[in-house]
């Protein structure tokens, strides 16, 4: 597995940046790094930069004038760290120019699956193994290219072994899928596929399905202590199909170390960070350098807490992921009142902020802190933190704290008038803290029972 990778003179990275991946410990998603960022901030290029390593032991890539970077002299060098702590060297010859070295002479084997994923609809027969498609496959291209080469001959493996890799497709697509591979009167091969009752050919399949092929074929066959990339899983994916794939990634990762480059807010899982799995933000800097940004371990400990917290659930949802694909400029509230009520605000007065709020606020001012951390550790450069008036001096501790971000008070104690009142005691499922009580433990089971009998 990849402890880190550091990059130097390859495509944007002008400057030496370092990654740290995520390695998996036993726990829900732990083995997952999320790689997020905007478009064109250096997100490919890092998992380019991995592939470099792959193939045989000897061969060494190439690095063409459009791959090398001008600030570093068009010299490249990349460095790779395993979880043993060894270390694998790729870099330019010294008398410059396109050819590269590799010291010492070995491969890291790694399952990437590029963004860009055309399938042919129509193929030969042919078969490869795991092993083989990685060596023929993974390698680094002279240059981006859609074509996913030679997959088709991995569909025929994957016919082999239907019944694990099918097993992986229903829990990701929610249903049966029928499939198998057939023959034209020409002498090509097809998949034919039946899907909610519809039968179609490779050609009707539909990008999303064929996506998912994809993704199941670098999962279904790894092995513990695999290395597994995908770029974009959220490639042409419904969003009821991204949920599931994230939980069959997460449950993947407690053994195997998957990066996910992503611009989709169902691929950024804080349970698993809270894990140990990592965030990593690239960002491309005004001087047009890339940046990589990685959370601490100690904001992780913090986002443990937070994700527990059941009186303020959606602090770390869908809304609050969307901002880890901005570019900066991030406004930080206090609540989900704060949200609705600033855009009232703003509609009535005709004007807007020169920035986005962050998904339905932090749950408190308490909590502001944290996510001040966090945003500092991701790189981000202009953030406002707003309290209500009775929380001064909360803002001015957060304040000592984080210097370059700006910090507001509001004049008045909260966001908006509340009347006093008093909240009447009632009897629930659980006690305060969440837990089930035992003397409803049947009812609960039989309130499931119901519900599931009807979706059914």
């Amino acid at each position: 597995m990849i402890k880190s990778i550091s990059i130097l003179g390859f495509r944007g990275y002008g400057e030496k940046q370092k990654v740290d991946f995520a390695l998996p410990n036993g726990t829900t998603g732990s083995g997952l790094s999320f790689l997020v960022g905007a478009n064109n901030s250096g997100k490919t290029s890092i998992i380019e930069a991995i592939r470099a390593f792959n193939g045989h032991p000897n061969e060494t890539p190439s690095f063409s004038v459009g791959k090398r970077n001008s600030k570093a002299d068009d010299r490249v060098e990349i460095s790779m760290e395993d979880e043993a702590g060894k270390i694998c060297v790729i870099k330019t010859v010294e008398s410059g120019g396109s050819s590269t070295t590799k010291m010492p002479n070995q491969s890291h084997s790694t399952y990437v699956l590029q963004s860009r994923r055309f399938v042919d609809y129509e193929f030969s027969q042919g078969e490869q193994s795991r092993e083989q498609y990685l060596n023929s496959s993974n390698k680094l291209d002279n240059r981006r290219t859609s074509q996913l080469n030679n997959f088709y001959l991995r569909l025929f493996s994957i016919q082999n072994n239907k019944v694990q890799f099918d097993n992986m497709l229903r829990k990701i697509l929610g249903s049966e899928i029928d499939w198998t591979i057939d023959q034209n009167d020409n002498g090509t091969y097809f998949i034919k596929v039946t899907f909610n009752g519809m039968s179609h050919s490779s050609e009707g399949l539909g990008d999303g399905i064929w996506s998912v092929f994809t993704i199941c074929d670098a999962i279904y066959d790894s092995t513990e202590e695999d290395t597994i990339i995908i770029d974009e899983p959220e490639l042409s994916i419904h969003p009821s199909i991204q949920k599931r794939l994230m939980s069959v990634l997460t449950d993947q990762a407690k053994t195997k170390q998957i990066i996910l480059s992503t611009h989709s807010p169902y691929f950024v899982d804080w349970e698993s960070i809270s894990n140990g799995a990592n965030l990593i933000r690239t960002t491309k800097e005004t001087c047009g350098d890339i940046s990589c940004y990685t959370l601490s371990d100690e904001i992780k400990r913090k986002f443990t807490g937070i994700i527990t917290d059941i009186n303020n659930p959606h602090v770390l949802g869908l809304n609050a992921n969307e901002v880890f694909f901005l570019d900066d400029k991030i406004i930080l509230v206090e609540g989900q009142e704060d949200i609705v009520i600033f855009k009232k605000i703003s509609d009535e007065l005709g004007r807007n902020f020169n920035g986005s709020f962050f998904g339905w606020g932090v749950g408190g001012a308490a909590k502001m802190i944290a996510f001040l951390k966090l945003f500092s550790d991701l790189g981000y450069k202009k953030v406002v933190a707003i309290y209500d008036g009775d929380k001064k001096s909360d803002m001015e501790t957060d304040q000592k704290d984080f210097p370059e971000y700006e910090f507001v008070s509001l004049s008045t104690d909260d966001i908006r008038d509340k009347d006093e009142r008093i909240i009447q005691r009632k009897i629930g499922l659980t006690n305060t803290k969440g837990k089930l009580k035992e003397d409803y433990r049947e009812i609960a089971n039989g309130l499931i029972d119901d519900i599931n009998k009807y979706l059914e």
